[in-house]
Order: C-alpha cells, then sequence, then structure tokens
C-alpha cells in the first residue's frame, strides 16, 4: 500500500495495559467509516480503560462508556467544564487493544487494535507514541513557535491540509488527551483543575481582587502625571525626564499586572467560550504575568542592594562627582575655548570672532558653574542619599523603586550637569548650519543656478552683476569666517558626542532591564516543554523543540536594531559635518514593551510530520 494512504494513531505513552480505548478518529467521512480514500485520515487516542475479565460485564461495561464519553462530550456545552472541547471533533470509543511480549520496538511495547472501524485493516497504520501531558503541568505541544512579541506580523502558515499529518486539531486533540482522560476515570467530568473553593480560598480569591483593583487605582494616577503636557510645548513630563518615564512604565507594568492576574483567575471560572482553560492558552498568560513579576522583583532585588550602597557612601559620592564635574565639565571646555582662542597648532583663527565666541562660551560655563556651586553642589549629598532611599525602598510605593529608578535619576542628574554643553552645541550647531547654508546658496548663485521651491528643482537664471557682486563680498566674507565656526563647532559637537554616548550607555542599560526574559529563560533550561516552537520527528518518534534562545531574546535583537542604526558612526559623522542638531535615540522607541506571549506562525516553523520508510513507523511525541 502507498504511504501517502497510510493512517496515523496517536498513542500515548502512558498507557501500556489493555482495554478500551477511546478518543477522536478524524475521518474523511462518517465516524463510523474510516476510509483511507484521499489519505487515510488519523486517530488520537487519549487513553485506555480495563476490560471486565467476564462476558457477561464486556458489554455493559463497553455501552457505560460510550455513554459516559458522550456525557463528557456534552457537557461542555452546559458550562460546567473550563476545557473547550468545540471543534475537536466527537468523543468515542475506538475500540479495544492487548499488549503481548513480542512487537517491542526500542523499548515501547507496540498495542494490538482492534478498532471498531469500518475500513481499517490490519496493517494500513503507524504507531506515534506521545506525552500525555496533565493540564497543571502547563505543557502541550504546538504546531508553531511560541510568539513571545506581540508585535510581529500575524502572517500565520496554515496546517496541512493532509489527513494523516499533524494537523492542529490534532494537536488540540493531544493537549486535552491527558484532562479527557482523568474525567473517564473520575465518576464525573471535573468541572475545573482546582479543588472545590473553601473559605479560605473564598478570602484569598477576595484579597487578590482588592489587591488587583489597588494597584488599578493606584497607577492611573501617576499615569496622568506622567503622560501631563507642558505648558507652551507639545512634549510631556515622560519626554523630558528619564525618571518620569520610568514611573509611567512601572506603573504600566503594574496594570498589566493586574490585567493578567484577573485573566489568569478566571481559569477557574465556568465559561469556556474564551478559552481561558486551555492549557495552551493558560501557559501563554501565566508565563507573560510571572515574566514581569520576576523582571519586577529582579529589579527591586537589584535596586535595594545599589540604593544602600548610596545611602551609606553618600558624602564620598557626592565629593567624587563634584570633582568630576568641575574637573571635567567645567574646566575642560573652558581651558579648550581659551586653547581655540590662542591660535591652536598655528591654525590662525579670525581675531574678533573667536575672541567673540570664546569670551561668550566660557562666560555661559562661568555661570552654569555658578548656578552648580550655589543651588546644586551643597545639596548633592543629600540628592544621592535620597535617590539610594528611592532605589531601596521605591517598591513600597507601588513597586516605583528598583535599580531602573536609579539608573534614570542618574540619567537625570547627568543631564542636568551637562546643560551649559547642550546650550553652547545649540547655538553653535545653528550658527555652522547657517554658514553652510548661506555659502551653498551663494554657490549656485556662481554657477547661475536658483532652487525652484514649487517644483522643488534647481533650475537656471542669469543673475545681474550687482546680484553677484554682491554675492561674492558675501561668499568671500563667509568664507574667511568659515574655519573659525567650523572649529568652535566641531569642539562642541565633539562634547556633545560624548556626552551623548555616557545617556546612550545608560539608556542601553535601562532598556535591558526592563526587557530581560528571566523567567523565559529558566523555563527554556528547566522545562523545555512549557516552551514549544513545533514539534520534529527523530528516527525512533517525535520530541519537542523548545524555543530558541534568539527568540527569547528578540527584544535585544530589536533594541540593538534601533541603537546601531541611530548611533551609526557614518550617520552621526555625516550629521557632524552637516551641521544637523545631534540627539539622542527618542526614548519610545526603546521604552519598556509589554512583553505578551502568544502563539504565533512563521514561514519555516517547525510542524508537520516526516513520514519514516517501511513497515510500522514507531515514534514518540
Amino acid at each position: 500500500m502507498p504511504t501517502s494512504l497510510r493512517s496515523s494513531i496517536f498513542w500515548p505513552l502512558e498507557c501500556k495495559d489493555s482495554g478500551f480505548i477511546f478518543g477522536w478518529a478524524n475521518t474523511n467521512n462518517n465516524i463510523n467509516h474510516f476510509s483511507t480514500a484521499g489519505g487515510g485520515g488519523s486517530i488520537t487516542v487519549a487513553g485506555v480503560t480495563a476490560i471486565p475479565f467476564t462476558e457477561s460485564e464486556f458489554e455493559s461495561s463497553r455501552l457505560s462508556l460510550s455513554k459516559h464519553l458522550e456525557q463528557i462530550q456534552n457537557r461542555n456545552q452546559y458550562g460546567h467544564t473550563v476545557y473547550d472541547l468545540a471543534g475537536l471533533g466527537t468523543l468515542r470509543l475506538l475500540g479495544k487493544c492487548t499488549f503481548g511480549e513480542t512487537g517491542r520496538v526500542g523499548g515501547l511495547r507496540e498495542p494490538v487494535l482492534d478498532l471498531d472501524l469500518d475500513g481499517f485493516g490490519e496493517n494500513e497504520y503507524d504507531i506515534v507514541f506521545y506525552h500525555r501531558h496533565q493540564a497543571n503541568s502547563l505543557r502541550f505541544y504546538s504546531l508553531d513557535a511560541l510568539r513571545l512579541d506581540v508585535d510581529a506580523s500575524n502572517h500565520t502558515k496554515q496546517p496541512s491540509k493532509d489527513s494523516n499529518g499533524i494537523t492542529q486539531k490534532v494537536v488540540d486533540q493531544l493537549n486535552i488527551a491527558g484532562v479527557i482522560s482523568a474525567a473517564v476515570h473520575q465518576s464525573s467530568f471535573p468541572s475545573s483543575g482546582r479543588p472545590l473553593h473553601t473559605s479560605i480560598t473564598r478570602i484569598s480569591d477576595l484579597l487578590i481582587n482588592t489587591f488587583s483593583v489597588f494597584l488599578l487605582i493606584f497607577s492611573r494616577p501617576i499615569q496622568t502625571i506622567c503622560n501631563t503636557p507642558i505648558i507652551m510645548s507639545a512634549l510631556s513630563l515622560k519626554d523630558v525626564s528619564l525618571s518620569v518615564q520610568q514611573m509611567d512604565v512601572r506603573t504600566e507594568q503594574v496594570s498589566v499586572l493586574a490585567r493578567q492576574m484577573a485573566d489568569l483567575r478566571a481559569r477557574s471560572g465556568t465559561s469556556g467560550k474564551n478559552n481561558v482553560g486551555r492549557v495552551e492558552v493558560y501557559s501563554i498568560k501565566y508565563t507573560s504575568f510571572f515574566n514581569t513579576v520576576w523582571l519586577i522583583l529582579n529589579d527591586i532585588t537589584i535596586g535595594y542592594a545599589f540604593g544602600n550602597f548610596l545611602c551609606e557612601n553618600h558624602i564620598v559620592l557626592a565629593r567624587l562627582a563634584r570633582g568630576v564635574v568641575e574637573e571635567t565639565l567645567i574646566s575642560l571646555p573652558q581651558t579648550a575655548l581659551r586653547w581655540l582662542d590662542s591660535w591652536p597648532a598655528g591654525l590662525k583663527l579670525n581675531t574678533e570672532l573667536s575672541r567673540f565666541y570664546s569670551g561668550t562660551f566660557v562666560d555661559l560655563v562661568d555661570v552654569w558653574e555658578g548656578v552648580l556651586r550655589h543651588f546644586v553642589f551643597p545639596h548633592l549629598s543629600n540628592t544621592i542619599y535620597i535617590f539610594g532611599f528611592i532605589s531601596s525602598y521605591g517598591a513600597l510605593i507601588g513597586g516605583l523603586g528598583g535599580m531602573t529608578m536609579s539608573i534614570a535619576l542618574l540619567y537625570d542628574m547627568f543631564v542636568v550637569f551637562t546643560l551649559h554643553i547642550y546650550v553652547c552645541y545649540a547655538i553653535t550647531g545653528f550658527v555652522y548650519e547657517r554658514v553652510l547654508w548661506g555659502m551653498g546658496s551663494l554657490w549656485r548663485l556662481f554657477r547661475g543656478k536658483r532652487i525652484n521651491v514649487l517644483r522643488n528643482r534647481t533650475d537656471s537664471w542669469e543673475y545681474d552683476i550687482d546680484q553677484l557682486l554682491f554675492g561674492t563680498i558675501l561668499f568671500t566674507l563667509l568664507a574667511f569666517l568659515f574655519p573659525t565656526v567650523l572649529a568652535y563647532y566641531a569642539l562642541f559637537a565633539l562634547l556633545r558626542l560624548s556626552t551623548i554616548l555616557i545617556q546612550a550607555s545608560l539608556e542601553m542599560l535601562l532598556a535591558f532591564m526592563n526587557h530581560f526574559p528571566l523567567f523565559v529563560l529558566v523555563l527554556r533550561v528547566k522545562d523545555a516543554w512549557r516552551l514549544p516552537a513545533g514539534v520534529y520527528f527523530d528516527f525512533v518518534g517525535v520530541e519537542n523543540q523548545p524555543v530558541t534562545l534568539g527568540r527569547i531574546f528578540f527584544q535585544y535583537t530589536r533594541l540593538w536594531t534601533r541603537l546601531a542604526s541611530h548611533y551609526n558612526p557614518l550617520r552621526l559623522l555625516k550629521s557632524v559635518l552637516w551641521g544637523r542638531f545631534l540627539v539622542p535615540i527618542p526614548r519610545h522607541e526603546i521604552r519598556y514593551d509589554k512583553i505578551g506571549i502568544g502563539v504565533g506562525e512563521e514561514k519555516n516553523g517547525g510542524g508537520g510530520m516526516r513520514e519514516g520508510e517501511g513497515g510500522r513507523e514507531k515514534g514518540r511525541l
């Protein structure tokens, strides 16, 4: 018989005794005829029950089991279970099986089947062994990789249409087989995977619901404050302060936790229409929830240690920070300005313009030094102590502390210390850009060209002699002043680039801490069955293919792509040469993004079934 017409029987490894077998027959026609035309179909065995020894009890047990399976099939529509059986086919008695001493392949005992399916021949099937997971293990099969990225494209690959392959319907049957088997061996179908509610559980439900409401009530005012627009500006508070943005991120995490907590508690509800109780969906929500929890707890733990370090050494750190600021951010720019005004390396700049530049910026740095000396440095030690206190004990206020908040506060402090460099860079950059623009316009005048703004092109044009003469004078003036403008612009562009590199390092560290997949990484090492990325067939069976490390660190890949694109050395050099304004990467591009988890499809994902060669192929799923 051609291999394409052979059927596949998915047999649980836990079933090693003879008895009645029950499950699903995925046939092409009605449930009583197992046709091999156009493909042999597949059978999913959910479990096995014992066969009575006496002949008189055989038929009664058979009828009782069939009736019980029918009750389980119909129980879902009355809302008595959270397990959704819709779309899985008809649960039915398939026949009986026996085990002998022969037929062992790779240590697996091969069942001898006697199926109540018309058209099912003795040698027309291959047996594929699979692990029958229990619902509380949160292990499940998936044809596709677990989609950790909620922003990934939803281009899904449809499962194979071949009836003798592993389709999504078969995978759903494999995932729920353990629940069905447990229900058959009990007197009644369980209403949920958890014990009945007692007074203690009701109190815990009340406390959890109250806590969730408190988190939502607490987070909304803070988010409103963080998104408050600044007067006379289109920016909000979180756009100008990284600390405020981190508060917004943490409150958003808390809000997500409150909603996810409600979804997890809903598994004990009675409605299965939203698939809350499906082990696949619940496992995804569970992983997403605890990944966020571990992220926050890890942040708070590291922040507590770092905060204590700041509190215990705030005086020494304040003295050290003051010395670094005065030496690096105050004295160094002033020294460089005076050096440029004294013909450095034989470069003769325009004396008057250089003296104006040097005097203006030296005075500006002196003014900012006075501000720091009178208003910031006297309170620097107390400020560092407050930073440490917030890092250590801010978790008591809605989890707003932690290492991420310390990084954000240090970032804002660094911005304050380098504000004078930003102002000087903005002034020199504006002048440099205007000079370049003016020289470009005058160069077009010499070539007899002008820009047609209506058609967005450069047209030929004849200028008067007065215009050419005036343009020559202006071009000569700008040409002589350009080296001086370029020298001072290069100085502050270099200083600005240095500050941006430090800011980028802090932002990258903050972004990595807000996105680190700690819980998912632990699951990947500890129990890869809970992070499936499809199934694959080995020589003797099918094993779970866990999600790859690249998928776990997908946010790092995205962050690195954005950061590398923005801080590309060639792009920065081009911006400096053309006088474009240098700014750090927009924070919304690397801010915390809710880590949602879902099952997605991949173009080359690992689903499907590869057939073996000859005979009955044995496999383990």
